[in-house]
C-alpha cells in the first residue's frame, strides 16, 4: 500500500470515527450510556485527548491490518475483515467490560452492535480508499516474487 493512500485512509477514517461515536454515544445509545454515567471519571473532559490518541491508533491498526490482508479489494472483502475486527476488538473491549464493571448486559450488547456497524463501515470505506491491487504486478515483497501473490512452496524430498 503506498503511504500517500495509507495516510488519506487514516485521515478519513478518524474523521468517521469520530462522527460515528459522536452520534452512536450522544444520540443513539445517549439512555443506554446514562445507565453507565455513575462508573465515568469525573474528569472524563480532562482526558478526550487521550481518547482522540486511542481513536487514532485503532484506526492506524485497522488500515494496516486491512492492507495486509485484503487480496481482491473488494466491499465484500473489506466488510468482512470489518466483521473481524469487530469481533476481536467486542471481545476485548465489550465483553471484558461487561467482566470487569457493574454494567448492563444490554448496553455491552448495545456497544458490541454499535462496533460491528462501525468496523464494517470502516471495512468498506478502506477497500475503496486503499485497494490492495493498485500496484499492478506488484507481489508485496521479495518472499513472494515469482509466485503470482503466493507463498513459494518447497518441494519435500523423501529419504
Amino acid at each position: 500500500m503506498r503511504p500517500g493512500r495509507f495516510l488519506l485512509t487514516c485521515a478519513v477514517l478518524l474523521c468517521v470515527a469520530i462522527a460515528w461515536n459522536a452520534l452512536v454515544h450522544l444520540v443513539v445509545l445517549q439512555a443506554a450510556n446514562a445507565s453507565v454515567q455513575h462508573l465515568r471519571r469525573a474528569d472524563l473532559a480532562d482526558k478526550a485527548w487521550l481518547s482522540l490518541v486511542l481513536t487514532a491508533g485503532i484506526v492506524v491498526m485497522f488500515v494496516g491490518g486491512y492492507g495486509r490482508v485484503a487480496r481482491s479489494g473488494s466491499v465484500r472483502e473489506g466488510i468482512g475483515y470489518g466483521l473481524f475486527f469487530a469481533v476481536l476488538a467486542g471481545l476485548l473491549v465489550d465483553l471484558n467490560q461487561y467482566v470487569l464493571f457493574p454494567i448492563p448486559g444490554a448496553v455491552a450488547i448495545q456497544w458490541f452492535a454499535g462496533g460491528v456497524i462501525e468496523f464494517s463501515l470502516y471495512g468498506a470505506i478502506a477497500s475503496r480508499l486503499c485497494p490492495p491491487n493498485e500496484d499492478a504486478g506488484s507481489t508485496r515483497g521479495s518472499r513472494m516474487s515469482g509466485t503470482q501473490g503466493r507463498w513459494p512452496v518447497r518441494a519435500v524430498r523423501s529419504t
